[in-house]
C-alpha cells in the first residue's frame, strides 16, 4: 500500500509537470527582439528636432545644490535627476530628487514635448511632494530658447515671471538655476537657486 501510494504521488506529480509544460514551447512564447525595459529610454526618430534641447538630460546627474531661505541665509543640498525618453521617444520626462531645507523628500517631474501644429514647447511640472501641476510653457504663455551654450525657460507664476537656466558645460557636466522678475521682465532678482551636477550615467 505505501508503495503504491508513493508511486501514486511520483505520476501525479509527473503529470502535474507535464501539464504546466504543455503550451510553453518557444513558438508560443517568443521573446520581443528588443527589450521591453530602457533605463533612459530613446529619442523617437519621428520627434520634432527641437527636442534636443532638452537632451541632454537623459541619463542619471549628481550634484549639490544651493537656495535662498527666507531669514536671508542659505542652505545646501543634494540633487538626483534622472532624465527619460518617454512616450514613444516624442517627449522627456526629468525627475528632480532631493530634500527640503526642513529635511524632508521632495520630488518634482517636468514633462517636456515640443507641439508641432502650434509652434510652440509645452512644458508642465508635477510637484509631486505637494501635489500640484505648474503649467510652465504653453502656446499661451512662457518661452524656451536657446542663449549661446544656455537653455532658458521662462514662465509665469501669477504676477511673477520665473528663468530657468540650464548651461550646458559639456556631455557630463551643467548647471541649473533660477531667478524672478516682479516687473515682468525688466529686472530679474538675484539667482535664489543654484545647482551643480555631474552625469553618472
Amino acid at each position: 500500500m505505501t508503495n503504491r501510494g508513493n508511486l501514486g504521488t511520483a505520476s501525479r506529480r509527473n503529470l502535474l509537470v507535464a501539464t504546466l509544460g504543455i503550451g510553453l514551447t518557444p513558438t508560443r512564447y517568443i521573446m520581443a527582439a528588443e527589450p521591453a525595459i530602457t533605463s533612459y529610454g530613446t529619442k523617437s526618430t519621428q520627434a520634432p528636432s527641437q527636442l534636443d534641447l532638452f537632451s541632454f538630460l537623459a541619463g542619471k546627474w549628481k550634484g549639490i545644490g544651493t537656495t535662498k531661505l527666507p531669514d536671508g541665509g542659505t542652505a545646501k543640498f543634494q540633487v538626483i535627476w534622472i532624465g527619460r525618453y518617454i512616450l514613444n521617444g516624442m517627449a522627456i520626462a526629468d525627475e528632480f530628487h532631493s530634500l527640503t531645507p526642513e529635511g524632508s523628500p521632495y520630488l518634482g517631474i517636468s514633462l517636456r514635448s515640443f507641439d508641432r501644429q502650434h509652434d510652440c514647447w509645452i512644458i508642465e511640472y508635477l510637484n509631486v511632494s505637494n501635489s500640484f501641476i505648474r503649467r510652465q510653457v504653453n502656446p499661451e504663455s512662457g518661452s524656451v530658447r536657446r542663449d549661446d551654450n544656455t537653455v532658458v525657460v521662462i514662465s509665469e507664476d501669477g504676477q511673477i515671471k520665473i528663468r530657468e537656466n540650464y548651461r550646458i558645460e559639456n556631455h557630463s557636466r551643467f548647471t541649473y538655476s533660477t531667478d524672478a522678475s516682479h516687473d515682468g521682465g525688466r529686472n530679474w532678482d538675484a539667482v535664489s537657486i543654484e545647482i551643480s551636477l555631474e552625469r553618472v550615467e
